[in-house]
């Protein structure tokens, strides 16, 4: 039977990993050694695939191990967290493997990935490239032709687009009720 690592569990044994396997990131802004809160942020940023779960509790296996040593070995060469997440989606599973290089000593016995492997949430990249244009005409927006502000008090002012202009008294009378409600609503709030 494999073995799945709840968070504390793989926090533990991806510190282990790290040392053991040497990697230590010059970076100061990189911590060295992983903690829980740090597998939590690099799992929200997509570097590690997400967690399976085993009721409540969040599991994780061997993907996760090595891509996390992976990341410190990426970071101790100086890469950023977005150069290193380029770099990991574009490698194979044996690649990533090869690069954590983590003595089989320093890896859980049986340690084995949650079912289904989760894919990776990758936060920050659906705005990364543009949605491909479709061929569906645009509809132009129309366009201004002439605009008219008419101030209706000292904290209201209507715009009006066109030429004409309603009689400025009647526009007053119809936006009586809005301006009772707004300043009813600012003596409220004091």
């Amino acid at each position: 039977m494999e073995t799945l690592l709840t968070l504390s569990e793989f926090a533990a044994a991806a510190a282990k990993a790290v040392q053991v396997a040497g990697v230590v990131p010059d970076n100061r802004q990189a911590k060295p050694i992983p903690a829980e809160r740090m597998v939590r942020y690099y799992t929200a940023r997509g570097l590690l695939p997400r967690p399976g779960t085993r009721g409540r509790a969040l599991t994780f296996g061997r993907t996760h191990l090595l891509r996390l040593v992976a990341i410190k070995r990426l970071q101790g060469q100086g890469l950023s967290l977005d150069e290193i997440a380029e770099r990991l989606d574009a490698m194979a599973p044996a690649e990533v493997e090869s690069l954590a290089a983590i003595p089989s000593s320093a890896i859980p016995p049986d340690l084995g990935d949650p079912e289904p492997p989760a894919p990776s949430r990758a936060a920050g990249r659906f705005w990364r490239d543009p949605p491909a244009s479709s061929a569906a005409p645009s509809v132009a927006s129309p366009a201004v032709t002439n605009l008219q502000a008419v101030r209706l008090s000292d904290t209201v002012t209507l715009l009006i687009d066109g030429n004409s202009l309603p009689a400025l008294d009647s526009l007053r009378r119809a936006a009586a009720p809005l301006l009772d409600l707004i300043s009813s609503s600012r003596k409220d709030d004091q």
